[in-house]
């Protein structure tokens, strides 16, 4: 099996989601959902796969209340952060962690935490990455959201080169 960059990412995003009214690109200089009323774009970070699947993650696990709001409608504290606010990044972001994981295995890529902040502490990180790896586990046993587990499916389908079955179908 191959691994997939971030151009493969995006298109067989794009194909498995086309009944969503949602588009994902790269090339950016910064992550952003914009949600639109004929269709939704999401936008990675310059051409990382890694930003293409946490983006996707965000889109799979949101509902369709926050699937109407720019950025699904999260608060965003630039770095540096202050405990409270690394706090709340923390929260919703090992949610997305979480799925870019097992997006990443699923697309044959190596998975990093990050916590989008230089000045955090490095312990921090561990302890960050700890949760995000339980949390994987716990939705692995548990089950995936129906979109993520289509894209999933979708991205393992890609790299066994069952590229007619790339939308999960």
């Amino acid at each position: 099996m191959r691994n997939l960059n971030h151009s493969d990412v995006a298109r067989v995003f794009n194909l498995a989601f086309v009944d969503h009214k949602v588009v994902m690109n790269g090339g950016h200089a910064e992550p952003l959902y914009v949600p639109g009323v004929w269709v939704a774009v999401i936008h990675y970070t310059q051409d990382h796969a890694a930003s293409a699947l946490h983006e996707a993650a965000h889109w799979c696990i949101a509902g369709q209340r926050r699937r109407r709001l720019k950025d699904y409608g999260y608060f965003y504290s630039p770095p540096p952060r202050t405990e409270v606010d690394r706090a709340r990044f923390e929260a919703v972001e090992v949610e997305a962690q979480s799925m870019e994981l097992l997006f990443s295995e699923a697309a044959g890529l190596l998975f990093q935490p990050s916590t989008d902040d230089v000045d955090a502490p490095t312990n921090g990180l561990d302890k960050f990455g700890h949760r995000i790896l339980i949390r994987a586990r716990e939705r692995r046993r548990l089950g995936l959201p129906e979109r993520a587990e289509k894209f999933m499916t979708a991205l393992l389908n890609e790299r066994k080169g069952n590229f007619g079955l790339a939308a999960g179908g």
